[in-house]
C-alpha cells in the first residue's frame, strides 16, 4: 500500500529544506469545484484512492450545506525533478461571510490556486478572492475546471480572467475535478511558479496558531493547527503561548496526510499539528503566537487580524437551567471562530442570555446550527440587527456612539443625527437580468457606482446599499431574479446618514422589549402593519381578547386584536325572557374587560424570531 509509504515517510520527516516547501490555497467562488479539486490533488499527493468526497470538510454543517466553513491543512508529497516537495494545501471557504477564513488561510500561503467553473465563468467572490490574493502578493495560477461539462465555455472564462486579472491564457490550466482530467498538471506548476515561503530554520522558533480542536475534553488534550515561521519544532520541546505566557509540554507534533500523521520534526515553512494537555481554554486563542519556552520572539502581528462583526443577534437558552452548559458551549466555539463578538445581554422574557456578532447571516445560520449539532445546545435566537450610529449634541464635541438594539437607542432629543452601515455590493450577472438586479438594487435603496461589460454576455455592477437592505433576504432575491445565473459579494463602505425612529410593542397595555426594533422613519408604519398582524397571528387566545399596538413615542401607529376565546354563557337556558340573556352576555362582557386589566399575557419564545419572516 503506497499510502503506508507515505506515512512512514512523513513520520521519518527530520528537516526539510523550505526551498522544497510550497504553501498554496485553493481560493473560488461558492459551487465552483474548490473541495472536489482538493479531493484529487489528495488522492495524488497521498496516494489515496477512493476517499470520501469532501475530505477535508470534517463539520457535519459544511458536508449537509455543501459548503466550506473551517479552513483546514493537508501535507502533500510530490517528487519533480528527482527531488520530493512538500506541498501545504490550506483549504479555504468559498462564501463571503467567511471570508476571515479565507484572509487566515492566504496569510500563511505563498500562491493560490484561482480556479473558476466553466459553465458559470467569474463570479463576484471570485474577483474578491483575487484581489485578496494580489493584495497579499501572493503567486496566482489560474485554473479553469469543469471543461468536460456540455455546458463549459472554456474560451470566455479564459478571455475574462486574461481582461480581469491580467492572467496569460496560455498560463491558464484546464482540468476537471470530477474526473481528474489534467489534475496531475497542477503539481509542477504548484512547484515552478509558487515561491517557496520566506523563513529561516536557523532562527528561534516562532509559530502560529492557526486553529484548534479538543481531542479529549476530560484530560484537556488538544489539537493545535500550527504554522512554523521560523525555526524548527521537536516533540521534546516546551512551547509558550505569547499572549498568555502560559508553557505547555509537547505530547506529539505531526502532519494531516490527510489524517493526522506523527513525525519526528517540523521545519520552518512547515504547517502541521501539535498536541499539548492545558487545564483551561482561555489559554488558547486562534491567532496566537508559539514561542519555545524562555524564548520569546516578536508576535505575528500581520496574522493577527480580527474582522469587524455587522450583523448582530440575541441568543438565549431555550431553558433557563441550560444556562451554564450553553455559556461553556458558546466559549469553546468563539475561540475557535475569533470574528464572533461575544458580550452578555438579559431580556424581561428571555432571561439572561448573549449578545454576538457576525460577519453575515449565514455565518449566524452556521454558528447556531454547530452548537445545536457539536453541544447539543437548543437556544433561541432573535432576529439579526446591523450597527447603527448616533451623533450626540452633548458638549458639541460631535461624539459617535455605536448601537445595535432599540433599548440602547439614544433619544432623539439628544443627537444631531443617525447613520447607517452601507455595504459596497458586487454583482455579476448574464445580460438577459440585468435589468431586473437594477430594478432590485434601486428598490433596496441603492447607489449605483459602476457598471461594466465583462464581455459580451456578462456585466459587472458596482452598488453601495444600506447594510440592513442587503442582511437577510437580498442573496436568495439575487438567485431568485436571475434564475440563479447571477452572484454577488459584499465589503462594508462607511456609514450614510439616516431617519430612525424607534418602533416599540405592546401586548395587552404591557411593553415588550425584545420586540422593540430600530425602523426608517418613513417605513414605520407598514412595519407596524406587519409586525401586529403578525403577532396577533403567533399569541394564543385567551379567554380575553388581546390588543397588540405598535407604538412611537405613546403614539399608536398601528394594532392588532387576538380574539378572546368564546364561553356560550346562555346554551343552558330554555325559554322565557331574552332579557335573561341579555344580563348574562353583559355579565361576561363586564368579566373579560376586568380581566383585560390583571390578565397575564405569556408570549410564546417563537415569536422574538418573529422579524425573520417580516
Amino acid at each position: 500500500n503506497y499510502h503506508l509509504q507515505q506515512i512512514k515517510y512523513f513520520s521519518s520527516f527530520k528537516q526539510v529544506d523550505p526551498e522544497h516547501i510550497r504553501n498554496f490555497s485553493i481560493i473560488a467562488h461558492v459551487d465552483h469545484g474548490k473541495s472536489t479539486l482538493a479531493d484529487r490533488l489528495i488522492e495524488t499527493g497521498c496516494s489515496i484512492k477512493d476517499i470520501k468526497p469532501q475530505v477535508l470538510d470534517n463539520l457535519q454543517v459544511e458536508r449537509e450545506r455543501g459548503i466550506t466553513v473551517k479552513a483546514q491543512t493537508v501535507a502533500l508529497n510530490y517528487t519533480y525533478k528527482g527531488i520530493r516537495y512538500l506541498l501545504n494545501l490550506i483549504d479555504t471557504p468559498g462564501h463571503v461571510d467567511f471570508n476571515h477564513e479565507v484572509g487566515r488561510s492566504l496569510s500563511i500561503s505563498d500562491g493560490v490556486l484561482l480556479l473558476v467553473d466553466a459553465t458559470q465563468g467569474i463570479q463576484a467572490q471570485t474577483v474578491s478572492n483575487f484581489y485578496s490574493a494580489f493584495e497579499n502578493e501572493l503567486d496566482i495560477i489560474g485554473v479553469i475546471n469543469k471543461i468536460d461539462s456540455p455546458n463549459a465555455d472554456v474560451l470566455s472564462c479564459q478571455n475574462q480572467m486574461s481582461n480581469l486579472f491580467d492572467l496569460k491564457i496560455d498560463d491558464i490550466l484546464l482540468v476537471s475535478a470530477k474526473t481528474g482530467l489534467n489534475v496531475s498538471s497542477l503539481f509542477p506548476r504548484i512547484v515552478e511558479d509558487i515561491r517557496p515561503p520566506s523563513c529561516s530554520p536557523l532562527h528561534p522558533l516562532q509559530a502560529l496558531l492557526h486553529d484548534f480542536k479538543p481531542i479529549n475534553d476530560d484530560k484537556g488534550i488538544m489539537m493545535l493547527t500550527v504554522y512554523i515561521k521560523n525555526g524548527a519544532l521537536l516533540p521534546t520541546d516546551k512551547i509558550s503561548f505569547l499572549s498568555t505566557g502560559i508553557t505547555v509540554d509537547i505530547k506529539e507534533i505531526g502532519m494531516f496526510n490527510p489524517y493526522p500523521t506523527p513525525v519526528k520534526h517540523l521545519s520552518a515553512g512547515s504547517v502541521g499539528y501539535i498536541t499539548v494537555q492545558v487545564k483551561n481554554l482561555d489559554e488558547i486563542t486562534v491567532g496566537d503566537t508559539l514561542h519555545k519556552a524562555g524564548n520569546p520572539t516578536p508576535p505575528l502581528l500581520h496574522l493577527h487580524g480580527v474582522p469587524r462583526p455587522t450583523v448582530f443577534a440575541g441568543l438565549f437558552p431555550d431553558s433557563e437551567n441550560d444556562f451554564r452548559s450553553l455559556s461553556a458551549a458558546l466559549d469553546n466555539l468563539c475561540r475557535t471562530d475569533t470574528s464572533v463578538d461575544l458580550s452578555p445581554d438579559s431580556n424581561i422574557t428571555l432571561g439572561k442570555g448573549w449578545r454576538l456578532g457576525f460577519l453575515g447571516t449565514l455565518h449566524m445560520e452556521v454558528f447556531v446550527q454547530r452548537l445545536a449539532q457539536e453541544y447539543a445546545a437548543e437556544v433561541v435566537l432573535t432576529p439579526p440587527s446591523v450597527t447603527y450610529r448616533a451623533l450626540l449634541k452633548k458638549d458639541g464635541d460631535g461624539t459617535v456612539v455605536e448601537f445595535n438594539t432599540a433599548p440602547n437607542m439614544p433619544h432623539p432629543n439628544t443627537v444631531h443625527g443617525y447613520e447607517e452601515p452601507i455595504v459596497r455590493t458586487t454583482l455579476i450577472t448574464p445580460a438577459q437580468h440585468l435589468s431586473t438586479l437594477i430594478t432590485l438594487c434601486m428598490g433596496r435603496r441603492g447607489h449605483q457606482v459602476e457598471v461594466s461589460n465583462l464581455d459580451e454576455q456578462r456585466f459587472l455592477l458596482v452598488y453601495d446599499i444600506p447594510l440592513a437592505e442587503t442582511m437577510l433576504d437580498f442573496y436568495s432575491q439575487v438567485k431568485q431574479v436571475s434564475s440563479g445565473y447571477a452572484s454577488c459579494t459584499f465589503e462594508p463602505h462607511g456609514y450614510q446618514p439616516v431617519e430612525l425612529t424607534r418602533v416599540d410593542v405592546l401586548v395587552n397595555g404591557t411593553l415588550v422589549e425584545g420586540l422593540s426594533a430600530v425602523v426608517r422613519t418613513p417605513d414605520i408604519r407598514d412595519y407596524g402593519k406587519r409586525t401586529v398582524t403578525r403577532l396577533a397571528g403567533l399569541i394564543p387566545s385567551q379567554i380575553f381578547m388581546i390588543a397588540v399596538q405598535c407604538v412611537v413615542g405613546g403614539k399608536v401607529i398601528a394594532r392588532a386584536n387576538v380574539r378572546a376565546k368564546r364561553k356560550d354563557v346562555t346554551k343552558d337556558l330554555y325559554g322565557g325572557d331574552k332579557t335573561r340573556a341579555m344580563k348574562l352576555l353583559r355579565q361576561q362582557a363586564e368579566g373579560k374587560k376586568a380581566m383585560r386589566k390583571v390578565g397575564k399575557v405569556e408570549i410564546p419564545r417563537e415569536v422574538f424570531r418573529m422579524r425573520l419572516d417580516l
